[in-house]
């Protein structure tokens, strides 16, 4: 009997783990501590003496990285010579400016920290790939966003007036002789085109009525925003579904935007509770949906 319990116990600690895994809060600590990690690795030494900047190898090591990133090789001898020289000015400047306080009230310094701390929470939705489950749940909940929009194939001809574009449909209704539109930059014949990029060309209203046309006869004057056009439908598609293996790419990328914005909405929570907001009576109305409940 022990020998079948076991493997239960196992298998419930391994998804309480897996849940742990994917909590935001869980992320938060690994974050903060790689932060404070790499706070330690590069600040070493600044409370003790704040006159001493050690470099170390760490920081070569670090500087290596970087440049191996951005170039996709490592660097010579010369060109980590000179990394290390500029690392060492862009130090020795900082911490001159830090003791003159030029860090004080600068709206450039400030957007930078929080644009860095942003990154850092943001980067903790990357920590956990979701499962394929997960993954195809969230495609469900999402189907239009990956559906294949409606498009239509059509040829038009354009008029400048309405007179003359109904005139020309009359004699397209009576005899089907052939019709020859005026001069337009645009092209004659469109060959599966969807609402959006119809609107971009011709007008939204155009766009909308031409999607209500069926096949095989000619239609109009529908009026654009550039005068008056005789529409000939060769074909029209209904959007449809695209299926999740053809999309999951898209698919795994949203997922991973979605947790992003998860995850930076209950961190700011957390701030929220940790900091002491204090809000002027007469701001509290435009301050208060964004803060909750403001005290």
């Amino acid at each position: 009997m022990e020998n079948y319990k076991q493997p239960v116990k196992k298998t419930a600690a391994m998804a309480i783990m897996r849940r742990w895994l994917k909590e935001p809060l869980f992320h938060f600590l690994v974050a903060g501590g790689l932060l404070f990690a790499a706070y330690s690795v590069f600040d070493r030494g600044s409370d003790d003496d704040p006159d001493v900047v050690q470099i170390t190898e760490a920081e070569v090591n670090w500087l290596k990285e970087m440049w191996t990133r951005q170039w996709r090789r490592p660097p010579s001898e010369q060109e980590l010579r000179d990394m290390l020289a500029g690392y060492l000015k862009e130090e020795l400047l900082a911490r001159e400016a830090r003791n003159l306080g030029m860090e004080e009230n600068d709206i450039i310094i400030r957007r930078r920290l929080a644009q860095k701390m942003e990154f850092l929470v943001q980067d903790t939705a990357y920590l956990v790939e979701p499962e394929e489950d997960e993954l195809y749940r969230y495609y469900n909940t999402h189907r239009t966003v990956y559906e294949e929009p409606a498009h239509v194939s059509f040829t038009q001809f354009y008029f400048r007036d309405k007179v003359s574009a109904q005139q020309a449909m009359q004699a397209l209704s009576e005899s089907n002789e052939a019709v020859q539109g005026e001069q337009i930059l645009l092209e004659r014949d469109h060959v599966r085109v969807d609402e959006q990029t119809l609107s971009s060309l011709f007008g939204s209203e155009f766009a909308e009525t031409v999607f209500t046309l069926d096949p095989g006869r000619w239609n109009g004057p529908i009026e654009s925003a550039y005068g008056f056009h005789l529409v000939l439908i060769n074909e029209r598609q209904s959007a449809q579904f695209r299926p999740f293996d053809e999309v999951r790419a898209k698919v795994l990328n949203d997922w991973y935007q979605s947790r992003q914005n998860e995850v930076n909405e209950q961190y700011f929570a957390i701030l929220l509770k940790k900091y002491d907001v204090v809000v002027e009576e007469s701001i509290k109305p435009l301050a208060g949906p964004l803060l909750g409940t403001v005290q």
